[in-house]
């Protein structure tokens, strides 16, 4: 870098603009530095040869706050950011241009703390940016000289208030990029991971999905929303995710729902605000529903909602249109999302008891899926199991030895955290597994522990999967175990055709009669043989 500036008595044009260029070229490599600002004082600093360098940024109410102060290559200590010519700020706030102060010409603008300082020459512009009026500077760009060795002339002048505009621009890009990027983390923050959602086909491909998959098949491609009930851990939010990446509807957004029931914190949350709108509303923020614009919102909880923050879902899955906190245009803003809302919570018992409206219910469950708890699909716990494994621990064949099969499987364990709860047993089990044998590629009874269900439920699990009496072959056992379940099965039949019958063969109300899913009805119904009359029609 050629010598600084002030410290040349006379500066030729071919002097000023030569270093014009390396200083443009020296603040467009800082663009990208974390400290942007830090770096483009310093470098107008050792350009200038100043002695201080300092940025302040206006506020509404016209007071300035000092935001980066260099001085040799060093932040300046806090006492030392008060050491400027505020008379110089002043007037270059008040004029909108730039200032030159010196003691021959500017006595007028001299103070006492200026002498005391020993500031022999200060120069101060105001910065404008993309956003703002020529009226209305951003901030200002000061700088200082205390060495009576330096020079000041007109064109030193000159240069600084080029200079000024260029570091005008770099501020508000840099704000710009900071509030892109704080956009960019917040909308990053409810994204779904599309690398940790298993595809659509493998998540139905269970018997007991049989009737959802179908469901599904027919609305994926539609418009509408759809509506995912069950119990907690049966894979409500996983489903939803891998019907949105089947649709293809990106961006795919997840609002995790009843964490507040302020509804300026709801509306914030869902809808954005405006910068102002409310105390502690510093900068304007975008909502969920225009992160999901174009894509799938997921709408986590539904039944958490409080009943005064319904009407604001209600208005939006009706018209598309929604209001940010302080937004004072005519007309509302637009998103076009499909809803795929989630809950494990009873909604007809909300709606009688007026916690939840029943026309925001009747304009979700447009598509209605219910997922089976685990204890309704024994027959695939094994399946589930070595899928976790594979999704675990890829590498190694794992397997699940014949124990532990009929130990998952016992109808004493109530698997009361549903898959969730089978992932974290299976999880930890390999870890036991590999802790005692780094070779391990099967998991047996004993890798489980009461802790991982519970005491009584494991213990009784144990013993009704014990081996058969020595005096009784596999075979004997074999046909005991099957002669046990048909009789299971000839019970199952009887209630369920007694169900259907009085319910006059509708599926849904006899499923509300036996308090069950109506998937779960459907999926018994087909495994045993069971015809579904028509109403009036006796069921066979």
């Amino acid at each position: 870098m050629s010598e600084a500036l002030a410290n040349q008595q006379t500066l030729d044009s071919d002097t000023m603009w030569r270093t014009m260029r390396q200083l443009v070229d020296r603040l467009f490599g800082v663009l990208e530095s974390e400290n942007v600002l830090d770096d483009t004082l310093d470098i107008l600093v050792e350009v200038l040869g100043a002695d201080r360098g300092l940025v302040l940024l206006t506020s509404s109410d016209g007071s300035t706050q000092v935001i980066n102060a260099r001085g040799h290559g060093k932040s300046l200590a806090t006492y030392e950011r008060e050491e400027m010519s505020k008379a110089v700020i002043r007037q270059a706030l008040d004029t909108g241009r730039g200032v030159v102060w010196d003691p021959l010409t500017s006595a007028k603008l001299a103070s006492a703390s200026v002498t005391m300082l020993g500031i022999l020459s200060a120069l101060a512009a105001p910065l404008y940016g993309a956003a703002t009026t020529r009226d209305q500077p951003r901030g200002i760009l000061y700088v200082d000289f205390r060495d009576r060795k330096k020079f000041v002339s007109d064109r030193h002048v000159e240069f600084f208030m080029s200079a000024a505009v260029l570091i005008g621009t770099i501020l508000d890009q840099h704000g710009r990029a900071q509030s892109e990027r704080a956009l960019l983390r917040e909308a990053q923050s409810h994204y779904t991971e599309s690398r940790q959602t298993p595809p659509l086909h493998d998540l139905l491909s269970a018997p007991s999905m049989r009737s959802i998959r179908r469901e599904i098949e027919s609305a994926i491609a539609g418009d509408a929303p759809i509506l995912i009930t069950g119990e907690s851990g049966t894979g409500k939010t996983l489903l939803a995710r891998a019907i949105a990446e089947e649709s293809g509807r990106r961006p795919i957004v997840r609002a995790v729902l009843g964490s507040s029931d302020d509804l300026n914190t709801i509306t914030s949350e869902l809808f954005g605000h405006e910068r102002g709108s409310f105390s502690g509303a510093a900068a304007k923020r975008m909502g969920l529903v225009e992160f999901a614009d174009g894509g799938t919102l997921i709408l986590d909880e539904i039944l958490n909602v409080p009943p005064h923050a319904q009407q604001l879902l209600l208005d939006f899955t009706q018209f598309g249109t929604f209001r940010p906190l302080g937004y004072d245009r005519a007309d509302p803003k637009r998103a076009k999302v499909r809803i795929i809302a989630a809950t494990n919570g009873d909604l007809q018992v909300a709606i009688r008891e007026r916690r939840f409206r029943q026309d925001l219910y009747f304009r979700l469950a447009a598509v209605m899926l219910e997922l089976p708890p685990l204890r309704e699909r024994r027959e695939e716990i094994a399946g589930l199991a070595e899928s976790t494994l594979r999704r675990v621990d890829p590498a190694p064949a794992w397997t699940l030895s014949v124990p532990l099969r009929r130990l998952l499987v016992s109808p004493a364990l109530e698997w009361a955290g549903n898959v969730r709860q089978l992932e974290r047993v299976i999880e930890r089990a390999r870890e036991r597994a590999v802790a005692r044998d780094p070779e391990a590629t099967e998991l047996n009874p004993e890798h489980l522990e009461a802790r991982d269900v519970d005491h009584a439920s494991l213990a009784a699990a144990k013993g009704s999967t014990s081996s058969p009496p020595a005096n009784e072959s596999l075979g004997a056992a074999w046909q005991s175990l099957q002669a046990e379940r048909a009789k299971l099965d000839e019970r199952e039949q009887s209630v369920l055709r007694q169900a259907l019958t009085q319910s006059d063969g509708v599926v849904a109300h006899a499923a509300r009669e036996l308090g069950i899913a109506r998937t779960t009805l459907s999926n018994r119904i087909e495994a045993l043989g069971i015809r579904t009359a028509r109403r009036s029609d006796p069921v066979k």
